[in-house]
């Protein structure tokens, strides 16, 4: 609890200011010394002095600060009062540590070399997570960069600590996060639906760091892990986590039998002229589509394929057969589906269908684990990837991979500050 010593600049009673700095102040560990007004810049200035037993201690590990002790006048932003600008005042004072050399003391209001309170900072930081970083600092009168410090404080201090405590399924995906194939691997708890870490790069030793971080008895509780078929993730995860099972995604496998589909279908039109090719013509998205989503007009265009390229229907025809596989009672039932749709894509006369089908049978045990852990898949972590994107966008991209993480756990590790 605050209490004033000494208020400048006023006639009125000092009871009524003293009630004032309680309610707008909430330092720790702080006296108010006295007050004035900034008619330049409006704004209120409070000054303040630490609590006559409260020694300086160095802000970087904390230890006392001894040798010839200094002080300086300082100042710290903090929470508008009635729309007005508010600043916290205080002589800061230095000294000699013993394990960084000559510091100045830690303050409980703020973070070293900071010149914002705590409490400014996560009401910017609040803001940031519903909005975009240039309209929060327009809205406080700060600069863009220093938003992004105060982000990075805020996740420092915020970020739950228990991130990587009793992970047992957790999702793996990687996303684009700049032109030229830069990536980013995110780590996603499927149990708690929070973001757990991040990574640069896409390979098994990028996702062979989050490991190290968890540690070797931690990683072998892992049951479960959802992905895409990545050679580099399933490598690192077999490494490090031989007790999981791999799941692969449905989103992933459906996708590589739609890019098979389609290359395919470009074939056949690359082998046909005429009046014959112009039929497959605005056929790509009837022929890609689930049958159970599709319009008349899909189903006008699907009958004329049908009617006038045999090729090309027996291809559309496996495709279709393909969605029975996830209405498959169990894993043993979905295993004696693969290998009768495998086996009759491996007869067909089409590459990509063939590569497929080798792919499928290549993978099976991962896909099976669809049905093993009752339709687990890395689909939450898709809509996340959705949002970080979307945070990537707002920001009209992120120079500092660093930064990008900063905002990614602010937004999607679960920080509370509202």
């Amino acid at each position: 609890m605050l209490r004033v010593s000494n208020v400048h600049s006023t006639k009125e009673p000092m009871a009524a200011p003293s009630r004032l700095f309680r309610f707008l102040l909430s330092l720790q560990a702080a006296v108010v010394t006295g007050w004035q007004i900034d008619p330049i810049e409006g704004a209120l200035i409070i000054r303040v002095r630490r609590r006559s037993h409260a020694s300086p201690r160095c802000s970087r590990c904390g230890e006392p600060l001894t040798g010839e002790i200094t002080s300086k006048n300082r100042r710290w932003r903090h929470l508008d009062a009635v729309s007005k600008r508010c600043y916290i005042e205080y002589l800061i004072r230095e000294g000699y540590c013993r394990n960084h050399g000559r510091r100045v003391e830690a303050v409980p209001w703020a973070a070293p070399a900071a010149r914002h309170t705590h409490d400014f900072d996560r009401q910017v930081a609040a803001l940031v997570q519903v909005a975009d970083r240039t309209a929060v600092a327009r809205v406080f009168g700060i600069c863009w960069r220093t938003t992004g410090r105060v982000i990075r404080r805020v996740v420092d201090k915020e970020l739950p600590k228990d991130l990587l405590r009793g992970l047992t399924a957790i999702a793996v995906d990687e996303t684009s996060h700049k032109r030229g194939h830069r990536y980013i691997t995110v780590v996603y708890c499927l149990t708690t639906a929070r973001v757990v870490w991040i990574g640069e790069g896409k390979s098994a030793a990028v996702l062979g760091q989050f490991f190290e971080k968890l540690g070797k008895r931690q990683a072998k509780k892992i049951e479960v892990v959802a992905m895409d078929m990545s050679g580099a993730y399933k490598k690192a995860v077999e490494k490090w986590a031989p007790n999981a099972d791999i799941v692969y995604d449905r989103f992933h496998v459906v996708k590589l039998l739609l890019e098979a589909v389609d290359e395919v279908r470009r074939e056949i039109c690359r082998e046909l002229h005429g009046d014959q090719r112009k039929v497959l013509k605005g056929t790509r998205f009837a022929l890609l589509r689930n049958p159970r989503h599709r319009t008349p007009k899909d189903t006008e265009k699907i009958r004329t394929v049908v009617s006038r390229n045999r090729k090309l229907t027996r291809t559309y025809e496996l495709r279709v057969d393909f969605e029975g596989l996830w209405t498959c009672y169990d894993e043993h039932e979905a295993r004696d589906f693969l290998m009768r749709w495998t086996r009759a894509a491996l007869r067909s006369r089409r590459k990509p269908l063939r590569k497929f089908a080798k792919t499928v049978r290549e993978h099976i045990e991962g896909i099976l684990g669809f049905f093993r852990w009752h339709g687990q898949t890395s689909s939450p972590l898709e809509g996340m990837n959705n949002k970080i994107k979307l945070l990537i966008h707002k920001a009209y991209g992120f120079k500092s991979v660093p930064a990008l993480m900063a905002m990614i756990h602010l937004c999607c590790s679960g920080i509370e500050l509202m």
